[in-house]
């Protein structure tokens, strides 16, 4: 396809539903660096781009439209995760799903 500004690539034999597939952001950068490799050989430049991380970025923040110009730059963030709070979040996740299920059982549990 070719739109006003170039060609389009649309790539619809792979329709994944991203928010339930642990596998998505890898396919689509496997794909994306896989049409970057192949272009590249026609415009170098594309292979030192990173589409597939930065539409993934901008996919799980939510900011991803379609009207968005995409840069092909993207900056990991490496920050170190605080385990201790990862670890409060899965416990009161555990007590919350505990208290769903007494509840629909009629127990009482009592609050810590």
């Amino acid at each position: 396809l070719v739109d006003s500004n170039g060609p389009v690539i649309i790539d619809l034999p792979q329709a994944v539903d991203a928010a339930a597939n642990n596998n998505a952001s890898r396919m689509l950068d496997r794909d994306v660096d896989n049409l970057a490799t192949y272009f590249g050989q026609f415009a170098p430049e594309l292979l030192e781009t990173a589409y597939g991380k930065e539409i993934w970025s901008l996919y799980e923040s939510g900011k991803l439209h379609p009207e968005i110009e995409l840069t092909g730059v993207f900056h990991a963030d490496e920050t170190e995760a605080d385990l201790d709070e990862v670890m409060q979040v899965i416990d009161a996740a555990r007590k919350e799903e505990a208290a769903r299920r007494a509840r629909m059982e009629g127990i009482e549990i009592e609050e810590e």
